[in-house]
């Protein structure tokens, strides 16, 4: 071979082999490509520490503008939070810092099953702010984002549901969580399930047959203590270090509406029968079953209502539209009878009702059920501490809005209830 053919060979060889490293920076989003691995390893676990916002919000006004229009007070509400368990969820990428400099990284962070952890949540003493604490491991290469969930794993549902639902607020809700899931798309489902059939005795037409009982979400993501909300697997520091073990932290807020409804019972008379009330469901309409996940403001556009039952058939015909969201017994207070529910919802407008369930003796003893709407006029509100006059409805009617992170107390009888028969 000659010079030139030496020299055009070696040329074109130094060609191919620029163009190859071109093609691999530019794919270097791909496993394959090996990374520069720095010194200490490629592998980091740094401590997480989440903590609760648990006070709740009221409005600051008799009746209360449209959602976002009014000014709101907080309420302690840390007696009344019973959330146990975190559930801490990791999404992640390749950084593309570590291969192209000054490239905006575009990729979506897709779930990361191996930092999925479910860990306790610490309550303390009374003040004190509510402490779960767990670990993300972190591998060189990748940048993640961090989200935390909170709930009450304690909840007795199988009472609220005739046993239909276990107890535990996990067994309400589902996450759609695969290997594909992306941070953007990230949500949750609430269950719903069929009322046990005693439920639907009689004077069922205002029921979807439905019930569907929403956790009370506690939501927040996890940043470092700068605030970055992704997580790089190391930085430098200001003494111009590499720093691989910066711990992260999160505080966690309710993204739910807390409802609270109690009654004094007294005899129902129909005809020539009298009814002794002696528990009941508390009902609603437009009971949102979908929030997204990613963002704490998913929460204040939470999707996919219970659908409506409808029956279609030529002689009877009816759409019920109404979901049971509690169930309890009345109680004896004081020589009274009490009936008191508490619902989480996620935000929407509602109409409540109740479904009461009532008894005659006679010929033995024979249950039946009576409807009523929940007029505003007929109830009073307050936030726990001291009554501030009557929740406003929507202007076209008896419809409640029930806001993120807003605690909703409402009292009454159910005479007031039943003189607004549905059905």
């Amino acid at each position: 071979m000659s010079k030139i053919e030496r020299l055009i060979g070696g040329r074109w060889s130094l060609a191919i082999l620029t163009g190859c490293l071109l093609l691999s920076t530019g794919c270097a989003g791909d496993d394959e490509v090996p990374q520069p691995v720095p010194a200490g390893g490629d592998m980091a676990e740094v401590p997480i520490t989440i903590s609760f916002g648990t006070g709740w919000q009221r409005d600051d006004v008799t009746r209360v503008a449209p959602p976002g229009s009014g000014t709101t007070v907080d309420v302690d509400g840390w007696d009344e939070t019973d959330a146990d368990k975190v559930r801490i969820i990791t999404f992640r990428r390749k950084d593309l810092d570590n291969t192209l400099q000054g490239v905006e990284n575009t990729a979506p962070f897709t779930y990361d099953p191996s930092n999925d952890n479910t860990v306790d949540c610490v309550k303390g003493n009374r003040g004190e702010n509510f402490t779960a604490r767990g670990t993300l491991r972190k591998t060189y290469g990748y940048e993640y984002r961090v989200v935390a969930i909170a709930y009450d794993s304690r909840r007795a549902n199988g009472v609220r549901s005739n046993g239909l639902f276990p107890d535990g607020e996990a067994a309400l809700f589902d996450l759609n969580l695969t290997d594909t899931t992306t941070f953007n798309s990230f949500a949750a489902t609430v269950k719903t399930g069929d009322v046990w059939s005693d439920l639907l005795d009689d004077n069922n037409h205002c029921l979807n047959r439905k019930m569907a009982f929403v956790p009370e979400f506690f939501y927040g993501y996890c940043t470092t203590v700068e605030g970055s909300e992704i997580i790089k697997f190391a930085e430098t520091d200001s003494n111009g270090q590499y720093d691989k073990s910066k711990p992260l932290i999160g505080i966690l807020y309710r993204g739910v509406a807390k409802v609270q409804v109690n009654l004094t019972l007294s005899e129902y008379a129909e005809s020539i029968y009298h009814w002794t009330l002696s528990g009941g469901a508390l009902l609603a309409t437009n009971v949102n079953t979908v929030t997204g996940l990613s963002s704490y403001d998913d929460f204040l556009t939470p999707s996919v209502p219970v659908p409506d039952y409808v029956d279609d058939s030529p002689l009877i015909g009816y759409t019920g539209s109404y979901t049971v969201i509690d169930y309890q017994q009345a109680v004896e207070s004081a020589g009274a009878q009490i009936l008191s529910f508490t619902a989480f919802v996620l935000p929407a407008k509602m109409k409540l009702g109740v479904r009461f369930e009532a008894m005659r003796e006679g010929l033995g003893t024979h249950y039946s059920a009576f409807n009523g709407e929940i007029h505003v006029d007929d109830m009073t509100y307050h936030d726990g501490a001291g009554a501030t006059g009557i929740v406003s409805p929507d202007v076209d009617g008896n419809l409640f809005y029930f806001r993120r992170n807003h605690k909703y107390v409402l009292s009454g009888s159910s005479a007031s209830i039943l003189s607004h028969q549905l059905d």
